[in-house]
């Protein structure tokens, strides 16, 4: 079991590393999420299109990919770092109840720029409103409403395809 265990952790972490030095030798990269954290814009299954920035382009309400612990995170950036602190910036998931750690520059990625699913882009907005503002604020609460949210979201899930992102 110790050696299944030690495998598995040796292959998360060649992903993440090989995910990291595509983005950071070609400046874009695609990876699909997986999670409840950035529920309702971001699903478990989905294809994020990241892009490379530097950290002083990102704003309130990005979504920035953070390296952390041999992982990537997608996390909506909730503050930027205080001009005479360190740089420190804090993220937090739309569906979690309390902030991420602070993260520093060297742990930021880049920007998630473009969201697929079901083979149809996924409009991203710098703040959650109306019923995605709703359902962050259910989710948030109760890890049974998210299950049940998710369980019937999947039952009715579309399957129709439409075109995607206009650039």
């Amino acid at each position: 079991m110790r050696e299944h265990v030690e495998a598995l952790t040796n292959t998360v972490t060649a992903k993440y590393e090989l995910a990291v030095e595509i983005l950071r030798s070609y400046g874009t990269f695609r990876f699909t999420a997986t999670g409840w954290s950035m529920l309702p814009v971001i699903w478990s299954g989905d294809m994020l299109v990241i892009n490379r920035v530097r950290a002083d382009q990102i704003q309130i309400g990005d979504i920035a990919v953070v390296g952390r612990d041999g992982r990537l995170c997608a996390h909506r950036v909730v503050r930027l770092p205080e001009r005479t602190k360190n740089q420190n910036w804090i993220t937090q998931g739309d569906a979690l109840p309390t902030p991420d750690r602070p993260f520093v520059e060297n742990e930021f990625l880049g920007r998630v720029t473009e969201v697929f699913r079901a083979g149809r882009c996924i409009a991203l907005s710098p703040n959650l409103k109306g019923i995605d503002f709703l359902l962050a604020q259910i989710v948030r609460r109760s890890v049974f409403a998210t299950r049940v949210f998710v369980y019937l979201s999947n039952k009715f899930k579309s399957r129709r395809v439409e075109p995607l992102c206009q650039r």
